[in-house]
């Protein structure tokens, strides 16, 4: 039977949480439900919508870095109570306009308290429908460290709001339970998916003959490839490695800005390319011979389906831990070299390059890739399980 799903996301600094949720959208859409993505963040020039699904945009707000510390609009102005009571009916006024028998929200409580304010109303809402949605929350598979009063006030909203939790991770690499230690206080079902990816892992035939560095979005991390175009210098200087000669691509991600795309582009020659992000950067990924980049989800998930060594810098300032602790368990598995990126420096990331030139990384345990898929089937089968109960 078809289901009406409302999946809601907004993405505050990079893109990711908003491409896994489109890529969730496509394969419920595949399946032959009937979705409606609602985003909240900024928009962008995704065009992956490959499947028949509704996308509403509401008013966008972002934030400034990685502080967190102030909501803003689309042109960098703060967003005010005025602003955000507005943005609030937009999302109800698009929740109502049908009857939704799922409804997801991403990240929230467990994040997103800057949005508590429309995303409980949301949820009020459905918990008083009749008969309602099933309620979900999709997480990805390391959560931020909170303290114990913030993970105590999050298994309170969740056991209110929410019939269970969907973390796109495997859960042979990371459990919910790992970053969240109260998980046991949940009361619905928790639901590890594996992890959600367009792409599978293909091992490549091609020369690897680059060395790839990216920042996805670009958000944040410039300095990493600042750091990376120094780096190249030193390892030019020892000719008795195929790194010496090794052709380099810079890949800008499209929320930097231009000032700083240019600044980059001087450096570039015969050796070294920069360019902003590419639509086909996985395919550039399996042709590498390493990747340098942060650990963000998508990165991360790129990177592995191409197969290829990786050298993570985490974005680990404000007190990020999530993408460190992902750069760790790669590293783990001998996928990856981690550099801190409060010690980055262009000797530390050139011997990094070289460490990982070396992983074999066929070798490696297999991630599981199949998230998406594996989504829809919980969804359709927890619905048809907790149907009765929703009336």
């Amino acid at each position: 039977m078809p289901l009406t799903v409302q999946i809601h996301v907004s993405h505050l600094l990079g893109v990711g949480h908003l491409a896994r949720m489109e890529i969730l959208s496509e394969a419920l859409a595949a399946r032959g439900h009937r979705v409606t993505l609602i985003s909240g963040g900024i928009l962008t020039d995704s065009n992956h919508q490959a499947y028949d699904y509704q996308k509403i945009q509401l008013p966008p707000v972002r934030v400034a870095d990685g502080s967190f510390s102030e909501l803003l609009t689309a042109d960098g102005a703060a967003a005010n109570a005025e602003f955000l009571r507005n943005r609030t009916e937009e999302l109800m006024r698009a929740a109502t306009a049908e009857s939704p028998q799922v409804i997801i929200v991403e990240t929230f409580p467990f994040g997103r308290r800057m949005l508590r304010y429309e995303l409980t109303r949301l949820l009020k809402w459905a918990r008083a429908l009749q008969p309602r949605p099933l309620t979900l929350c999709s997480v990805r598979d390391i959560l931020q460290t909170r303290s114990e009063q913030r993970m105590r006030e999050t298994v309170q909203s969740v056991n209110e709001f929410l019939d269970g939790v969907l973390v796109h991770g495997d859960p042979a690499v990371a459990k919910l339970a790992d970053t969240f230690p109260l998980s046991r206080q949940l009361r619905g079902e928790v639901f590890h998916s594996n992890y959600i990816s367009r792409n599978q892992i293909t091992p490549s035939q091609a020369a690897r003959d680059e060395i790839i560095v990216s920042v996805g979005g670009g958000a944040v991390g410039c300095n990493v490839l600042q750091t990376a175009i120094a780096a190249k210098k030193i390892l030019a200087t020892n000719k008795t490695t195929a790194l010496a000669n090794m052709q380099w691509r810079i890949l800008v991600g499209r929320n930097a800005s231009r000032a700083q795309f240019h600044n980059l582009q001087r450096y570039a020659d015969a050796g070294l390319t920069v360019e902003w992000n590419r639509a086909d950067f996985v395919d550039c990924l399996r042709r590498c011979a390493v990747s340098v980049s942060q650990a963000g989800y998508n990165t991360v998930m790129d990177i592995t389906a191409a197969n290829c060594p990786a050298v993570f810098v985490p974005f680990a300032r404000w007190g990020e831990t999530e993408q460190r602790m992902r750069a760790e368990q790669w590293a783990a598995m001998g996928r990856a070299v981690v550099v801190d990126e409060s010690k980055l420096d262009a000797a530390r990331l050139a011997k990094a390059i070289a460490r990982a030139a070396t992983l074999d990384i066929n070798a490696c345990q297999p991630i599981k890739m199949n998230g998406a898929d594996n989504s829809v089937d919980f969804i359709e089968e927890y619905y048809r399980r907790n149907r009765a109960n929703l009336i």
